[in-house]
C-alpha cells in the first residue's frame, strides 16, 4: 500500500518534493516508488516537463482504480475490527462550522460513549476549505452544509436545515420585506455554506443591503446581532439557546427563510469504513 498511496499523494500535489513531505519520504524514494508502480503494471503513468507534472490515460485510469482500492482495503481493515467487535482507530474529520459547533459535538459523544477506543481529529473551515481537505485526503470525510462543482468528490445528505433572518431581541420586528431595505448585515464569508444561502436569499426577495460585517464564525454573527449590529440568517440549529433567552427574534415573512441540507463529503468511489459508517449513524 505504501507504492500506492505515493502514487496518490503525488497525483494530488503534481510535484514530488510537496509528496516526499506529506508522505514523510525522501524524494529519491518517491521516485522509486512510481518506477517499481510503472515497472510492475509496464506503462508509463506521468508525462514530466520541465515545469509540469501531468497523467497519463493510463495514469489517469490507475489513479481511478488505485482510490478504489485503498477504499476497500480502509473497509477490509475496519471490518475485521468489527468482526472482533471492537470499534476502534482514528477518524480524521473535516467540518463547516455551523455542523461542527452544534451537531458534531453531540454526535461524537453518544460515539464515544459507545465505542470509547475511537479517537477523532477535527478541522473547521467553510465549506469550500472542508471540500479541498477532502479531495487531498488530508481528512477522511467532510460535513458541510454547502454544494460543490468538484468532481472530485461525492455529496450525500443526512440533515434537513433551516435558516432565519433574525433581529436583537430588542429590535422592534420589521412590518415587512420593504422594512429590510438598507440594513446592515451580519454575514459569514465567501465560500461559507450560509453565505452560498445568504445571497439566495438576498437576491430572490430583492432585498436592497445598506452595508455588511463579515464574520468567519457563527458565533461572531449572533453576538454582533445580539448587540444590534445588523440582521443576520442563521440556522435553526445554531441559536436555539438564544430564542429561548429571547436574546434574539426570528423575522418571520412568508418567503424569508432558506432551506438547505447538511452533506457528508467523500472522495469520488470512497466507499465509507465501519468507523465511518459509525460516525453517521450518530449524526
Amino acid at each position: 500500500m505504501d507504492e500506492l498511496e505515493t502514487f496518490i499523494t503525488l497525483v494530488q500535489e503534481k510535484n514530488f518534493t510537496k509528496t516526499a513531505v506529506k508522505r514523510s519520504l525522501s524524494q529519491p524514494t518517491v521516485s522509486v516508488h512510481i518506477r517499481n508502480l510503472e515497472k510492475e503494471f509496464s506503462t508509463s503513468f506521468f508525462k514530466r516537463t520541465t515545469k509540469q507534472l501531468s497523467l497519463t490515460a493510463e495514469g489517469a485510469f490507475f489513479y481511478e482504480q488505485a482510490l478504489q482500492i485503498k477504499a476497500l482495503y480502509q473497509h477490509t481493515q475496519e471490518t475485521l475490527y468489527q468482526k472482533k467487535k471492537q470499534a476502534a482507530g482514528f477518524i480524521r474529520i473535516g467540518t463547516s462550522f455551523t455542523i461542527g459547533e452544534y451537531i458534531l459535538p453531540q454526535a461524537i459523544a453518544k460515539l464515544r460513549a459507545d465505542h470509547p477506543q475511537i479517537d477523532f481529529s477535527i478541522t473547521m473551515g467553510n465549506t469550500n476549505s472542508v471540500i479541498d481537505a477532502v479531495r487531498s485526503f488530508d481528512v477522511d470525510i467532510g460535513l458541510v452544509e454547502g454544494q460543490t462543482s468538484s468532481k472530485e468528490v461525492s455529496l450525500t445528505p443526512f440533515k434537513d436545515d433551516q435558516l432565519q433572518v433574525v433581529c436583537s431581541g430588542e429590535s422592534t420586528l420589521p412590518r415587512s420585506i420593504e422594512d429590510l431595505h438598507d440594513q446592515t448585515w451580519v454575514i459569514r464569508e465567501v465560500g461559507s455554506g450560509t453565505r452560498y444561502s445568504f445571497d439566495h436569499l438576498i437576491q430572490s426577495n430583492n432585498i436592497r443591503i445598506g452595508s455588511t460585517i463579515v464574520f468567519s464564525s457563527t458565533h461572531g454573527i449572533k453576538e454582533s446581532v445580539k448587540n444590534n449590529l445588523g440582521l443576520a440568517l442563521l440556522s435553526e440549529a445554531t441559536m436555539k439557546e438564544e430564542l429561548h433567552q429571547k436574546s434574539l427574534q426570528i423575522i418571520d415573512f412568508d418567503g424569508l427563510s432558506e432551506k438547505r441540507q447538511f452533506s457528508y463529503v467523500l472522495t469520488k468511489g470512497t466507499v465509507p469504513g465501519r468507523n465511518i459508517e459509525l460516525l453517521l449513524g450518530y449524526l
